[in-house]
């Protein structure tokens, strides 16, 4: 047996599944996808592509023959690298279902259909604030159906009751942002740009040259059986593989792409820019506008783009920051674990964030990057007060550098990073504290901006 939680999905359930959805020329994430049963499905029935997610070594390796792999652990899987899917269709470990499918819904684009199937007892018994905010957006934004004993004649057969979720991910499409790029593959030279010309024109011969060796070997393929064509009986096939798994030349393509992405960011310093929705956006971009070249025109457009937009980027992560703290608001209505110390109106000099922290080997405070989008949204909150405050961002460290780089932090005591001063707890919690009170009042003065309402002003007590 694989694995214990290894369940096949029989085609009867993902009929199931499915059914009323049109999936046709949809791209589709699979999160456990195991040996790859939904993954065959959706591909037979007209999803123009799906990705997966499958943690188990032996099932990834069937799985690589199917579809794209784009992680060996789902919950370390980014809101950046599935933001041009359409659906999630998905068979979660019954133990666990609770974690695997509030992360697709946190890391789902607006308006993704999510369509899971779970041990009932994840839905009628909610004993767990992660079972309550399930059941939450469930009530909000979906339905789910009992199935009964559907696994009983399965090929891994289990009593256990089932559940049907489906759940609409809150928000608007993300349309992007990117428009006005050259069509043409014509390398144009630039003199005065905001980058060493020589870097980028390096980047993009470097690309092309690396698609011209891919095509190369494919025609040596075509030239090995027009030799061989008549005396050997078998057809001849090269290809390129990337961890075992066969790339084709799309995929290649993008794959190159997002790495000249991260590449020219890196080389530019322009981290202060690369909040979680531009990441988000450029995903999108490269895996959807495959006819827009790789050239060096199109580089300095986007880069353009990138910081002509920055403003808005930056409202949308205060906002992303205020809805999340705000959330946790310990009389809130989204059945999470909340606190007194976090106001639902505004953000107080005071506020706690979960799912931050974990217990070193040594017993020294690190953080925890299973629950990677409470720290995404943390370090755009940074990236935003640099943006209001004028400061430069490259001189703060982050909350990782900070914990993971530095000795000796203790938790429950205070230290110091960025704009806060900070105390982990074991549990997961930290509780943050503004060090300038101004700083603070710029950040909710900037929030009643973008939202369009007077601040509430109540009587502060230090």
């Amino acid at each position: 047996m694989f694995d214990k939680e290894f369940y096949p999905t029989p085609d009867n359930v993902i009929d199931r599944m499915i059914n009323g959805y049109d999936f046709t020329n949809k791209i589709i994430l699979e999160p456990s996808a195991g040996s790859g049963n939904i993954v065959s499905y959706l591909l037979q029935n007209g999803a123009k592509e799906v990705i997966a997610a499958e943690k188990n070594d032996s099932l990834r390796k069937i799985l690589k023959t199917k579809c794209k792999v784009i992680s060996d652990d789902f919950m370390t899987t980014t809101s950046d690298m599935i933001s041009h899917i359409d659906m999630i269709v998905m068979n979660p470990p019954f133990s666990n279902a609770d974690t695997h499918i509030l992360h697709a819904y946190n890391i789902a684009p607006g308006c993704c259909d999510i369509i899971a199937i779970c041990n009932q007892e994840t839905v009628k018994n909610r004993y767990s604030n992660k079972r309550g905010e399930l059941f939450s957006i469930i009530e909000n934004y979906g339905s789910f159906e009992y199935l009964g004993n559907v696994f009983s004649e399965a090929e891994r057969t289990t009593d256990t009751g089932i559940v049907l979720v489906r759940i609409k991910k809150a928000g608007e499409s993300n349309k992007g942002e990117f428009d006005g790029f050259f069509l043409d593959e014509e390398i144009e030279q630039q003199v005065n740009g905001i980058m060493s010309y020589n870097v980028v024109r390096d980047l993009v011969n470097r690309y092309t040259g690396a698609i011209k060796i891919f095509d190369e070997q494919l025609q040596a393929a075509v030239k090995m059986n027009n030799l061989t064509n008549g005396f050997y009986s078998a057809k001849l096939g090269m290809s390129i593989t990337e961890k075992d798994a066969p790339k084709n030349r799309n995929e290649f393509k993008k794959d190159l792409q997002k790495a000249g992405w991260k590449f020219i960011f890196s080389k530019m310093n322009m981290n202060k820019y690369a909040t979680k929705g531009l990441k988000e956006d450029i995903n999108k971009f490269v895996e959807q506008q495959t006819e827009i070249p790789f050239t060096m025109r199109n580089i300095y457009r986007m880069l353009d783009i990138v910081i002509g937009t920055n403003s808005q980027r930056m409202d949308k992560a205060l906002i992303e920051v205020f809805d999340k703290l705000t959330e946790h608001h310990h009389d809130n209505r989204y059945s999470v674990e909340g606190w007194k110390t976090n106001s639902h109106y505004l953000v107080n000099r005071k506020f706690i964030m979960p799912y931050l922290f974990n217990v070193g080997y040594g017993g020294e405070v690190t953080v925890n990057l299973y629950h990677n989008r409470n720290n995404d949204i943390l370090d755009d909150f940074i990236k935003a007060l640099c943006y209001l405050n004028g400061d430069n961002y490259d001189s703060l460290k982050s909350l990782y550098k900070t914990c993971n780089r530095e000795a000796n932090l203790e938790f429950g005591k205070w230290h110091e990073f960025a704009y806060f001063k900070f105390k982990a707890f074991k549990k997961g919690t930290g509780h943050f504290e503004f060090l300038n009170e101004n700083i603070w009042h710029k950040f909710n003065q900037n929030i009643a901006r973008i939202k369009g309402y007077a601040l509430y002003e109540p009587k502060y007590k230090k």
